[in-house]
Parts: C-alpha cells; sequence; structure tokens
C-alpha cells in the first residue's frame, strides 16, 4: 500500500489555489506581490535562517541515529517491520469481513 497523503495534500492546495485564482482580487494581489518580489528580491531573516539550520540539524541527527538502530539492530527493524504487516494485515481483514466482524 503506498502512502496517498503527501499525494492528496499537494493536490488539494493545486485546486485550492486554481479555486482562489478565480477572484479578481486574489489575481491581481498575487500579481503584485510576484512583482515586487522579483524587483526587490527576497532576503530571509537571519532568524529565519537559524530556524532552518536548526531545523536540518534536528532532521540529521534523528535520521542518523535511525540508521545506526537499523545498522546495529536488524533483528529490531525485522520484527518492527513484522509487526507493522501485521497490523496492516489484520486492518485489512477487517475492511474485508466488516465491522461486526
Amino acid at each position: 500500500m503506498k502512502n496517498k497523503l503527501v499525494p492528496a495534500v499537494i493536490a488539494g492546495a493545486v485546486i485550492g489555489a486554481a479555486v482562489s485564482m478565480a477572484d479578481r482580487k486574489t489575481r491581481n494581489s498575487v500579481k503584485n506581490t510576484v512583482s515586487n518580489t522579483k524587483q526587490n528580491g527576497i532576503t530571509p531573516k537571519a532568524s529565519t535562517k537559524d530556524k532552518v539550520m536548526n531545523l536540518k540539524d534536528e532532521l540529521l541527527y534523528w535520521k542518523e541515529t535511525i540508521d545506526e538502530i537499523r545498522r546495529n539492530n536488524p533483528e529490531l527493524e525485522r520484527a518492527i517491520l513484522d509487526a507493522k504487516d501485521t497490523f496492516i494485515e489484520k486492518r485489512n481483514q477487517k475492511k474485508i469481513s466488516g465491522p461486526n466482524g
């Protein structure tokens, strides 16, 4: 089963943006904002850069931690994947048999 959340969120955002562009005031506002941005350029604040760097460092830390757990504990990874597969299998059986079992 593929994760369908991200494509659905992106599709919703695109549809929402398209619908909002039907309003003339919104179109003019977006056009003016884009025009001003092109003329002035965008320079993020230093605090924004710091927040992004901190977030990046945090994500890298957790990625490295998870990779280390996978390398050092292949049995744990297999057990987690087996538990996930069991959960999905039971959930699919409930869908097939219905809510009353």
